[in-house]
């Protein structure tokens, strides 16, 4: 009896022994994560196209607390309408701006974990000219929400 009960106390406290730390509770892999947002993004309003499910760009991290994955229209070119779909520890929480902009692009060197910085430019007289403006636009997460710190650009 004394044996089944030393080797049982033996059993319980190896159970109890924690192998690792508590890993932190991070949302899905960004192949997961865009599916699932693009199941909730309308069409692109002034042409009915879809959003294509390659992304243009993307500093998607599953546990930070904003991140971002941009996608144009399918079949779209430079010029095409860019969405910018934020992330909050993985998990969809809207669009950057109600409409999108061509010539949109992630400033990755400038965003961090809970700020995203995005670069709209502004198109010149012609295709082949250079952009008219630059203009910048950051998002950042204030603990509730994705809330834009700049104004979008002008069109």
């Amino acid at each position: 009896m004394a044996a089944t009960m030393t080797a049982a106390a033996a059993c319980l406290s190896l159970i109890a022994i924690p192998t690792a730390a508590a890993q932190p509770s991070c949302g899905p892999d960004q192949a997961d994560a865009l599916r699932l947002a693009l199941a909730r993004l309308p069409f692109e309003p002034l042409t009915g196209a879809k959003w294509d499910s390659t992304p243009v760009d993307s500093n998607y991290d599953p546990c930070a607390e904003l991140s971002t994955i941009l996608v144009t229209t399918e079949g779209g070119t430079g010029s095409s309408p860019v969405q910018a779909l934020l992330f909050h520890r993985g998990q969809y929480v809207g669009t950057g701006t109600s409409k999108a902009y061509g010539f949109t692009s992630l400033d990755a060197e400038a965003s961090t974990g809970d700020t995203v910085v995005l670069t709209y430019k502004v198109p010149g007289d012609c295709n082949a000219c250079a952009p008219a403006a630059i203009r910048s636009a950051r998002y950042r997460w204030n603990g509730e929400r994705a809330v834009m710190l700049d104004p979008p650009p002008d069109q």
